[in-house]
């Protein structure tokens, strides 16, 4: 009984330490697998009309800098159906992410912002909830103009409604636009 007496502090911080041990092996890990995002084209085919071109914004070295972005060059007073696709070209073969995107669209919100050209998007597809998504839009010009339009992905926002919709950035590109 006396060694047991001696021994109990001893014995309590073996059992707390294999305890710790135990319970941290066993906590699943919620790492997840982040994709580089190195390419972002936005593919617009005219509605009535033959224009059909896709527009990229290349991120060369992975770094969340796009250091090549096209000018978006549009006809006026035209409206266009436009596809988001997004790649990790770090991958070999380069990796299409759209599909997987698309596949938690209920996480994600694409995000337009377009300034001082008179171009309204609009008609933003819809996610598995039944919440704006944008993989999928409406552009519509109107007269000439140039002006900057900012595309954003958002994962996992607050609220894909508000203005701040919230969550986490993937990527953010400003292409320049010339409607002639």
């Amino acid at each position: 009984m006396i060694q047991i007496k001696k021994n109990l502090p001893t014995l309590l911080l073996t059992i707390a330490a294999s305890a710790t041990i135990f319970f941290s092996g066993c906590k699943k890990d919620k790492e997840t697998e982040s994709e580089v995002i190195t390419k972002v084209a936005v593919h617009l085919t005219g509605i009535g009309t033959s224009f059909d071109q896709e527009f990229e914004a290349i991120d060369s070295d992975g770094d969340g800098v796009f250091n090549s972005i096209d000018t978006i060059k549009l006809p006026q007073n035209a409206t266009f159906n436009c596809r988001m696709h997004v790649y990790d070209e770090t991958k070999n073969p380069v990796l299409d992410i759209t599909d997987e995107i698309e596949a938690e669209s209920a996480d994600h919100l694409f995000v337009f912002k377009a300034s001082g050209l008179g171009l309204v998007i609009s008609n933003l597809n819809w996610d598995s909830n039944g919440n704006p998504f944008g993989l999928e839009s409406i552009w519509a010009t109107g007269f000439m103009a140039s002006g900057p339009v900012e595309i954003s992905l958002i994962h996992e926002p607050t609220d894909k409604t508000a203005a701040d919709p919230g969550g986490d950035v993937d990527f953010q590109v400003i292409f320049p636009v010339v409607v002639e």
